[in-house]
């Protein structure tokens, strides 16, 4: 199939995001939250009165439930069941760093597949969604492995759940030593996730042998970027581009 109308879908742990790649051109990608609806409801908002794709690749890190039941719309509005997109120990110049591959979320296993394509050096790729995600890949595509930390909001939530501090609102950081508990807790937050991503890289260049190039993703990229004192490039359409790789080489574009 050539020039065909490819849907591409990243179901993440808060909101699910969709693109179509056609004639070598990927669309913006858009965005849904899927807490608090049902299946049928997320796809009512995303693809009503969209006609039926060429094909279909899903990555989804947020339960199989939901994965079911929209493959289960998809099947009865299209007639088309979606491709699965899985990590494996190795393909397209990438070699998984997981000592079981099939654990590695796929989103980043697929971050890593698309940078790997774009970048010719060692990277260090930080997803900075509802959780933080690092991972470090050599200039030859090996994966050294990486980290999960709580996201953002996660870490300010966890903390006003277990202390008496009083639930404030999230506020904007220029400051590292705040003067107020709002700015207290969000301050760290944003400088203890700043600082990991620090440390890895500076780790990360003694595995390497060189000084990884960084990249972000993921909707809080922006707001940890203005932290960092190290050079660094935001690209939100990583996971997207790795599910472009996997259409490509399965010769659907």
């Amino acid at each position: 199939m050539r020039n065909g109308q490819i849907l591409l879908i990243d179901i993440g742990n808060t909101n699910l995001k969709w693109s179509i790649y056609q004639a070598w051109r990927l669309s913006p990608v858009r965005s849904a939250t899927h807490r608090g609806v049902t299946a049928e409801q997320l796809a009512d908002v995303c693809w009503d009165g969209m006609s039926s794709p060429d094909q279909i690749y899903l990555a989804n890190v947020a339960g199989a439930e939901l994965g079911s039941a929209l493959a289960g719309w998809m099947q009865e509005q299209w007639g088309r069941a979606p491709h699965w997109v899985q990590s494996v120990a190795a393909a397209h110049g990438v070699t998984n760093g997981y000592r079981d591959p099939g654990q590695l979320g796929v989103d980043r296993w697929l971050t890593l597949l698309a940078v790997h394509r774009q970048e010719s050096g060692a990277v260090c790729i930080v997803d900075c969604g509802t959780a933080i995600t690092l991972d470090v890949m050599d200039g030859s595509g090996r994966h050294f492995g990486g980290l999960i930390l709580p996201g953002l909001d996660l870490m300010r939530e966890s903390l006003l759940r277990q202390t008496q501090i009083p639930r404030v609102t999230d506020v904007p950081v220029d400051t590292l030593f705040a003067r107020d508990t709002a700015t207290a807790v969000a301050a760290a937050a944003i400088n203890s996730a700043a600082a990991l991503i620090e440390r890895a890289l500076s780790q990360a260049e003694m595995i390497c042998g060189m000084r990884p190039k960084l990249i972000l993703t993921g909707s809080d990229a922006q707001r940890i970027s203005a932290q960092l004192a190290v050079p660094y490039q935001i690209d939100h359409e990583l996971v997207m581009k790795g599910l472009v790789v996997l259409a490509e080489s399965a010769g659907e574009v």
